[in-house]
This record gives C-alpha cells, sequence and structure tokens, in this order.
C-alpha cells in the first residue's frame, strides 16, 4: 500500500514538474510575443517618423526651388513681365512668355501675371486660372506675398499653384503665376513611403481631408476623401510642411500589426505545443519507465515468494519423506499384526466371521496405506512415479468406496455417470486415486459448509479427443470468480485449518501425467472439477 502511494505520490510530482515547466514556457513566450509585437510597433513608429521627416524636407526643398527658380525666372523675364502689364493685348509677348516657361517648367499646368493690385492681366486665361486661384493670389498679396498652397480641384485638372513677386528692385509691381500637377509632389511620397505604410498630404483646416497620395491626387482614389476614424486613429505620425496648407502622416495599413501580433503568438503558440508535446512525450516515457520498474518490482517480489513456496515444498518433501520412513514401520506391524490374529483363528476351533471380516478389513486398509505413504515419499523425493496400464472407473470405483462412510454419515446422495468399455490409460493409480479422493472430499466439505438442502454428488467420466476425462460435480455453493485463478496455487485455502497443498498437489500429478485439472462454477448450479488423462499411446 505504501509503495502504491510512493508510486502514485512520483507520478503526481512528474506531472507537477512537467505542469511548471510548461507555465515557465508559456510566459516566457507569451512576453517574448508581446515584445516583438512591441518592438515591431516601436521600429516602424521610428521608421515612420524617418519616413515622414525625410519627405516633408524634399517637398519643402521643392517648393523653396521652385519659388527660388521661378524668382529666377522672373527677373531674367522683367522686360517681357512689363511689356505686357503695359499692353495686356500683347499676343506676341505673351507668347514669348509661354515658351520661356516651358523651358524653364515643363512640368507647369497653367501660368499668369497680376499687377501690385492682384488683377489678372489677362482675364481669359483658357479657364485654368479660375476664381479660386484668383482669390489665393489677392490672399497671398494681402498676407505679404507668404505662399500657403494646396490642391485646386479645377475642373480640368487637379493642380497646386507656386507664387513669387515680381518687380524692380524689390519693389513688387504684381504677382508671377504658376500651377503644377500633383504627380510632381506624388512622386515625392512614392519614393519615400515604406511597404505596409503610406504617406498622404492632408489638409490642414479640413481635418481628415487627403489632398495627395503615391497615388496622385484624390480625384485618382477608389475610396472617400475623407479619412474613416479608424484611419485618423491609425495614423503613426503627422508632420506640418512649410508654407503651406498640407499635414503630411503615415498611415500604416489596417492589418499591419495584427498580422505581426498574429505571427508572433502563432510561433509562441508552436513553440509551445513544441515543448508540450516533448514534454509530454518525456513524461509517458517516464511513466513507462516507472510502470516498468514497478512491474519488474512486483515480478521479483512474486518470484521471491515462489522461492519461498518452493523452499517450504522441499521442506515438506523433506517430512513427507521422513514420515513415510517413520509411518511406515508401524503400519508394516499393524499388518504383520492383523495377519497374525488371522493365524491365530485359523489355527482355533473357533472362528467368528466378524472378527475375521475386521481383521482382514483392517490388514488391507493398512497395506492400502502403507503403499499410499511410498507414493507420497517418491513424490516428495521426486523420484519417478509407479505408472501401469489402469481402468479409470476401477480407480473412481475404489475411490468412491473409500469416500462412501462419509457420505453416508453426511446424508449426500453419489450418483455414478461412468462410460463403459474406456480405454485403458497409463498412470500411476494410487496418486491419481488420491486425486479423485482429494476433489471428492473437498465436494463433502463445501456441501456441509453449505447446509445444502439436498445435496448430492456426480462423479462421471468420458472419453474425449485422445483423453479421458473425469468430472466431479457438487451442488455446494459457486466458488468466487476472483478465486478461480488462485484456489491451485500451493497454500492457498478457504478453510481456516487447511494447509492449501490438496489441489496444488492434485495439479502437479495430472500435469506430471500430461493432463489437466480445471474448475467451473456457476451461482445456483455448483462447482464442477474436471480431470483429464491421456490415452495410452497418445
Amino acid at each position: 500500500m505504501h509503495r502504491n502511494l510512493f508510486d502514485r505520490l512520483s507520478g503526481h510530482i512528474h506531472l507537477t514538474h512537467v505542469i511548471i515547466i510548461l507555465l515557465m514556457v508559456s510566459t516566457m513566450l507569451s512576453w517574448q510575443a508581446w515584445q516583438r509585437t512591441d518592438s515591431f510597433r516601436q521600429h516602424h513608429q521610428q521608421l515612420a517618423v524617418t519616413s515622414v521627416t525625410g519627405a516633408a524636407e524634399d517637398l519643402e526643398t521643392l517648393f523653396s526651388e521652385l519659388q527660388r527658380s521661378m524668382r529666377l525666372f522672373a527677373d531674367e523675364q522683367q522686360y517681357l513681365f512689363e511689356a505686357i502689364a503695359a499692353d495686356t493685348n500683347n499676343d506676341d509677348s505673351w507668347e514669348q512668355l509661354e515658351q520661356a516657361a516651358l523651358k524653364y517648367f515643363p512640368e507647369y499646368f497653367a501660368l499668369t501675371l497680376t499687377d501690385v493690385a492682384g488683377n489678372v492681366l489677362v482675364p481669359d486665361f483658357d479657364e485654368n486660372v479660375g476664381e479660386v486661384c484668383q482669390q489665393d493670389i489677392h490672399t497671398f498679396i494681402g498676407e505679404d506675398y507668404r505662399q500657403q498652397g494646396y490642391i485646386h480641384p479645377n475642373p480640368l485638372a487637379y493642380h497646386f499653384d507656386i507664387m513669387v513677386p515680381w518687380g524692380i528692385q524689390g519693389t513688387p509691381q504684381g504677382v508671377f503665376f504658376l500651377s503644377f500637377h500633383p504627380d510632381l509632389l506624388a512622386r515625392t511620397l512614392q519614393r519615400m513611403q515604406l511597404p505596409g505604410h503610406e504617406l498622404l498630404l492632408l489638409r490642414k483646416d479640413k481635418p481628415g481631408l487627403i489632398e495627395i497620395t503615391a497615388a496622385g491626387s484624390r480625384n485618382l482614389l477608389q475610396r472617400e476623401f475623407f479619412l474613416e476614424p479608424d484611419e485618423l486613429a491609425r495614423l503613426s505620425y503627422t508632420l506640418q510642411i512649410s508654407g503651406t496648407r498640407w499635414d503630411l502622416v503615415d498611415l500604416p495599413e489596417s492589418n499591419l500589426f495584427r498580422d505581426e501580433e498574429t505571427r508572433n503568438w502563432s510561433y509562441a503558440v508552436l513553440v509551445f505545443t513544441g515543448f508540450a508535446g516533448i514534454g509530454f512525450l518525456m513524461l509517458h516515457q517516464v511513466r513507462r519507465k516507472e510502470q516498468h520498474r514497478i512491474r519488474a518490482e512486483a515480478q521479483a517480489l512474486k518470484h521471491q515468494g515462489d522461492l519461498a513456496h518452493v523452499d517450504r515444498l522441499n521442506i515438506m518433501g523433506e517430512m513427507s519423506s521422513g514420515l513415510a520412513h517413520e509411518l511406515n514401520q508401524p503400519l508394516s506391524a499393524i499388518s504383520a499384526y492383523c495377519q497374525a490374529g488371522l493365524r491365530i483363528i485359523d489355527a482355533s476351533a473357533e472362528k467368528p466371521e466378524k472378527l475375521v471380516h475386521a481383521l482382514k478389513q483392517a490388514s488391507q486398509q493398512a497395506q492400502r496405506a502403507g503403499k499410499i505413504v511410498h507414493r507420497m515419499r517418491q513424490f516428495g523425493s521426486k523420484g519417478k512415479a509407479r505408472r501401469t496400464t489402469m481402468d479409470i472407473n476401477n480407480v473412481i470405483l475404489n475411490a468412491t468406496g473409500f469416500v462412501d462412510p462419509e457420505l453416508k454419515k453426511q446424508g449426500i446422495s453419489r450418483h455414478l455417470e461412468l462410460t463403459t468399455n474406456l480405454p485403458l490409460i497409463t498412470a500411476d493409480s494410487i496418486q491419481i486415486e488420491q486425486v479423485v479422493i482429494n476433489l471428492l472430499h473437498n465436494a463433502v466439505e463445501a456441501i456441509v459448509t453449505a447446509n445444502t438442502a439436498t445435496p448430492y454428488l456426480t462423479i462421471s467420466s468420458r472419453r474425449t479427443d485422445g483423453h479421458i476425462e473425469v468430472a466431479v460435480h457438487n451442488n455446494g455453493p459457486a466458488i468466487d470468480e476472483s478465486m478461480i485463478n488462485t484456489i491451485f496455487d500451493a497454500f492457498y485455502s478457504t478453510k481456516t485449518d487447511g494447509m492449501g497443498l490438496g489441489l496444488a498437489i492434485s495439479r502437479s500429478i495430472i500435469e506430471a501425467h500430461g493432463g489437466q485439472l480445471r474448475v467451473e462454477s456457476q451461482p445456483g448450479s455448483g462447482t464442477i472439477f474436471y480431470f483429464t488423462l491421456p490415452l495410452s499411446g497418445t
């Protein structure tokens, strides 16, 4: 019991160790997954700052360079500006100005000139310079020539404007105005945009309104022009572009961090599953080793018990040899005295028949007891059995004759179902008779103990394939199923004063003759002991 308790505790300890290790591994993997996701987020946050900052610097440089180039152009073309201002219908001057502007600014969309008051010198400019542009010109002049660029949604094309004052020796005489396609800005965004991120120019005075993306102006988008609330919340970095009405923002893809988190947690789960599989495999191996050890210990204990049984049997064998030697002399003396008494009676004149019969029976039983003791001595000393050809039915009749007085005393009826003309067998008749007697005695004890109402015994014999089978059936109590496989073990007995050797010795005798001894027991039908003996020559 203590050993089983120790084994169970040992198994629970191993399981506890595995669970603790798995908890530690899961904690470590969870922390690692969170840290990797957080590091990924921080890394992309730093990349977004770098990307936005770089793009903003490039855009500001682009605006600054365009303004500087336009000032230089205005200084170079001052005479054309003055000629157009002096005569707005001078088409030759205007055409020369367009050709010069196209040479210096090949990507411009439209141009115009104004006077110092902001009035457009060429009012009908193919409708490219609309009312919004004219309002921006007046705002530019009113704010002391400070640029506030943004996208104009012109019907012909979306564009943005660059304005510089023109005049002599720092005295403004008007405004030089150029419009450019948004692709000029989109290329900068496309060059600085990170994988998994999107750079956007948003209107500062209209939160969430998209002006330009890496694909171009907002009219090219296949979506709403305003960012959704979840997109505004997802913005990783924002920076204002000086000299414009724009904020440059970085918008990560919606699944960028979620996919990374999923990958990290999937990796953690995969590693944990591997650890768990290895842990439980190791636990299984440990438990198998424990089970092998327990079975080995149990087998060792059983082997020790078997050795102890063998020792006891050897001792009993030596004791039986000694007893056989000691009992043989008094039995011989009894037989001799009986024979002497019979000779005395024969020599006398009177011959009482009952006394003669009693002395003959006593002599026969003494001789029979001597033979049994002699066989026991041979059996105990592992001598070779004395086997002769015999009729099994005669052996059964001799055995029942020996037990009949006890059967009558206990009121047990006996039935014989012996098959006639059975083949002879080769066996030690005394040993086989002892087996039958032992089975009959056991049956009588079982019936008497259970106090069966109509007790009976049936002894039968029949021929089977290559064997003679003998059955002893009693209607006493059935044998418990848990005892069926142990009743033939040496020293096992259900009787308080029993030695547990009768059935063990009987089985040994039958098996030594090449047969088998078995039992069948069912509640309500009693118990049947069967033993088989091989036919002669098989």
